[in-house]
């Protein structure tokens, strides 16, 4: 467990070092391209599509599948992500066991594959050999309904991905489905090493939260609006100080020795 707090924290550090000294994310221009890349696009489809986010909430639960103990550490992580997100995209979030619309299923390695085909309906080939970690969600007419996220916890601690798989699984499901090698810093690179969210992250999901965007609005009917936004931004110097809204948040915190 040492071992594991141990490189939880060098993790944090180069987090911390990359989104700090690689600012050139930090143009408007950039910023617009990558929520472009990141909110339109998906991993498994081509093409694009529209915009896609919550309206009512989320109400989610933590559940186990053939997973005999609780896990403290991965829960109090999930709930603090939740919070973070929750504070970002003024969205409300709560955890419930009645009637959830959004559940993060804790298994084991070996039970994967089963519990991907019990909670999910997903047609992907090998996703189960493939993946550390899973999400799969619903839309109503662009509007997020229904989100399951699946971690094989013995496979994301042996690896170091614990924190990863949550923060990337988890703030996907807020409305940012897609991964990039291209767009950094941020967890929607699977090439990178990042594990919690990055200024960049933090001001995408202003981004999609932001009133002035509609669920169900086209890339191109959304230039002129995001233009807006992040002039608005830029005139408040968050684009600026997204880098300590990012370090300041819980789970940043948290894993911050």
């Amino acid at each position: 467990m040492l071992f594991g707090l141990r490189v939880l924290c060098l993790l944090l550090i180069l987090v911390l070092r990359v989104d700090a000294q690689d600012a050139t994310w930090q143009s408007k221009n950039y910023i617009k391209k990558a929520f472009f890349e990141i909110a339109y696009k998906n991993e498994y489809r081509k093409g694009t599509s529209k915009l896609r986010r919550w309206n009512k909430g989320i109400r989610y639960q933590v559940d186990y599948f053939k997973f005999p103990l609780s896990f403290e550490m991965a829960e109090n992580m999930i709930d603090d992500h939740f919070k973070d997100l929750s504070d970002i995209s003024a969205l409300p979030i709560t955890q419930s066991d009645t009637n959830p619309n959004f559940k993060i299923i804790l298994t084991k390695r070996e039970f994967y594959a089963e519990a991907i085909k019990k909670y999910t309906n997903t047609k992907i080939k090998n996703i189960a050999t493939e993946s550390n970690c899973l999400l799969s969600i619903k839309h109503r007419m662009y509007e997020l309904v229904q989100a399951t996220v699946i971690i094989p916890v013995d496979h994301a601690m042996k690896y170091g991905l614990l924190p990863a798989c949550i923060v990337e699984e988890l703030t996907q499901a807020m409305g940012l489905p897609n991964d990039s090698d291209w767009v950094n810093p941020s967890v929607a690179n699977d090439k990178s090493i990042l594990d919690l969210l990055t200024g960049l992250d933090y001001l995408m999901l202003k981004i999609l939260y932001d009133k002035r965007l509609t669920i169900g609005l086209s890339l191109e009917k959304s230039i002129p609006i995001i233009d807006e936004i992040l002039l608005d931004f830029e005139q408040k110097n968050l684009i600026k100080n997204a880098v300590f809204k990012a370090r300041k948040l819980r789970l940043s915190q948290r894993l911050e020795f």
